[in-house]
């Protein structure tokens, strides 16, 4: 029975492989007869957060899934124009890219396999990308660029926008510097509850009170004293203390110790050792350069570009989603 038992658990377990495994090989589209599975969108996930991709909405199967049909437009309609990328130009484009990578050929392979990948999906990427590039130069005659003086706006509206941001944070309340109370515990234990001897204590703590002159005699207050324990220094944000004690510190001044007064296991007195000033560090920000701002701009200008001629290329192009829910 046992037996029987483990066979049909490792077959559920077989069968639930199995569909998996057709799932991602199954054929969600077809594209002028290039077919798409559920396989290439998981490479072409993998791939884009290998390349830095974060936007979860970029990263969704659905836009995944239209990315590499698009790419298949542009692929198909750069080689009826004859300016596809040759295996030369690709095998160029991984060269440059493990030397962006400081690899060679063999390491980026190596960190594509460690991040799930094949060269073939990352080959297939960058050959829509410069089948694409080829389309804008050569047949729509079209040079993306983008006006310095546009790009000088640009750089000035992120910045205002980034030091307003700053700003705001900077004056919120919590941001506030903070007055902190350093003051230091010497406990006077008392067994049990006897009034008498919390009294005793209180009064022996009270004697202890008046012979401390600052922080740094303490140990020397408490001298001869029964059962004394010099306790840990305490950090107190002033904004915390109760009213009362607040207003007994001020009162008594730096050096001195305000009590006797009762804590869990006896009496205390809390030695008033000073106080410093906490301000929260400058908010540090790395403003971006104009460089990178004209990048931005350029890549913006580009994807709607490139959005204006898929749209053209995608109107001759046969598409035939398998799976509906791919649908545009």
């Amino acid at each position: 029975m046992a037996l029987f038992r483990k066979c049909a658990l490792a077959a559920v377990l077989l069968l639930v492989m199995s569909g998996t495994a057709l799932a991602q090989e199954a054929v969600i589209v077809t594209v002028n007869d290039h077919p798409v599975t559920g396989f290439d969108v998981e490479q072409r996930i993998k791939l884009l957060e290998f390349l830095g991709e974060r936007n979860p909405a970029k990263l969704a199967r659905k836009a995944v899934a239209n990315e590499i049909i698009n790419d298949f437009v542009k692929i198909d309609e750069a080689k009826r124009q004859k300016i596809d990328p040759t295996e030369k130009d690709l095998d160029e484009r991984m060269n440059s890219m493990a030397q962006n990578m400081k690899t060679d050929e063999a390491g980026l392979k190596s960190k594509l396999a460690s991040a799930g990948l094949t060269m073939t999906a990352l080959r297939q990427y960058a050959g829509a990308q410069m089948a694409f590039g080829h389309l804008l130069q050569l047949k729509y005659r079209e040079k993306v660029a983008v006006d310095p003086a546009d790009v000088d706006k640009k750089f000035a509206a992120v910045k205002a926008d980034i030091n307003s941001k700053v700003a705001k944070i900077e004056s919120d309340p919590r941001r506030a510097a903070v007055k902190v109370l350093e003051l230091q515990e010497i406990n006077f234990p008392a067994e049990g509850n006897d009034p008498q001897l919390l009294q005793s204590r209180a009064v022996e703590a009270g004697q202890v009170a008046q012979k401390i002159s600052g922080c740094g005699n303490i140990k020397a207050a408490t001298s001869g004293v029964f059962n004394v324990q010099i306790g840990r220094k305490i950090e107190a944000d002033s904004r915390k203390i109760p009213p009362p004690l607040m207003a007994q510190m001020n009162a008594k001044g730096v050096g001195h110790a305000v009590g006797p007064m009762r804590y869990p296991k006896g009496i205390q007195l809390l030695a008033f050792c000073g106080t410093h000033t906490v301000t929260p560090p400058p908010i540090k920000v790395t403003m971006p350069t104009r460089e990178q701002i004209q990048t931005m701009a350029l890549n913006e200008k580009y994807a709607a570009v490139e959005d204006k001629y898929v749209a053209i290329l995608r109107k001759t192009a046969v598409i035939e989603y398998k799976d509906p829910s791919y649908a545009q």
